[in-house]
């Protein structure tokens, strides 16, 4: 008995002993500010490889944590302060992998803390504007494209990703449900569900202007963003009220340097 007892005593000590495992992240980071003044940036992850070229702290934050696209809390300078941030990691890691990863720079490098809540709240419905289900010119199905094998230049699009400008949004070979998690950056940080019903892969050239905030008003030199989705995409963001699942950002900081 007393032998018996020992080795469970033993496995105890041995399973309450072992540490947690620690999260995955990139072999190599680097955070840099950038201070360039323009407005638009690019987010891109590649195989084994993450680049943000000026992008806000706020739009990181909403790719690490996908699909959520709603965030509530932080200092105001996640907004608008931008950085050049990078993570590289061997081999070939899972998209999941990947997010993971970034979620680690940034606990890492800006002291990231969040949690997770439901809220109701309002939010848009990017759905097909169109009875007979025509799209606009600029939304063009395509074949699923691939990663290229070398990581592109910073000004074009990646497989699957988008460049981001000031009143300009480019996708190449992207989903609609990630067209939607685009779209908040252009509605005012509005959470967009998508209700499309669209399936397989597009091509998206959205031109708007940015100073237009309303969905009235317009400009002769471009119209407002909702607009500009029912023309140029055929598509068309509709008002609505949706409990939401929310991440709380907690605690946030400057990163030092590198």
């Amino acid at each position: 008995m007393r032998a018996a007892a020992a080795i469970i005593a033993m496995s105890v000590v041995g399973v309450l002993g072992q540490e947690p495992q620690r999260p995955l992240s990139f072999d190599v980071t680097s955070v840099k500010p950038n201070t360039s003044g323009e407005q638009g940036g690019s987010s891109k992850g590649q195989p084994g490889r993450y680049v943000g070229v000026n992008v806000t702290l706020r739009r990181v934050i909403g790719l690490a944590y996908r699909p959520v696209q709603e965030f509530v809390g932080g200092p105001d300078w996640i907004d608008t302060e931008r950085f050049d941030i990078e993570g590289r990691v061997e081999g070939t890691p899972t998209q999941d992998q990947m997010l993971e990863m970034l979620r680690s720079l940034l606990s890492d490098r800006f002291q990231l803390a969040v949690h997770r809540d439901s809220r109701q709240m309002p939010a848009y419905a990017l759905t097909v504007a169109r009875g007979d289900g025509k799209l606009g010119a600029d939304l063009r199905p395509v074949a699923p494209c691939r990663p290229p094998a070398a990581p592109p230049i910073a000004s074009t699009r990646s497989c699957g990703g988008f460049a981001v400008g000031n009143g300009s949004i480019r996708g190449n070979g992207v989903t609609m449900t990630q067209l939607a998690a685009e779209l908040p950056s252009a509605t005012e940080g509005r959470y967009v569900v998508d209700r499309t019903g669209l399936g397989g892969a597009f091509d998206v050239s959205l031109v708007w202007n940015a100073d237009a905030l309303s969905p009235t008003t317009t400009s002769d030199s471009a119209p407002s963003v909702f607009a500009a989705i029912q023309e140029q995409l055929g598509l068309r963001l509709v008002p609505i009220t949706t409990p939401i699942e929310v991440i709380v950002i907690d605690r946030a900081e400057r990163p030092a340097g590198n």
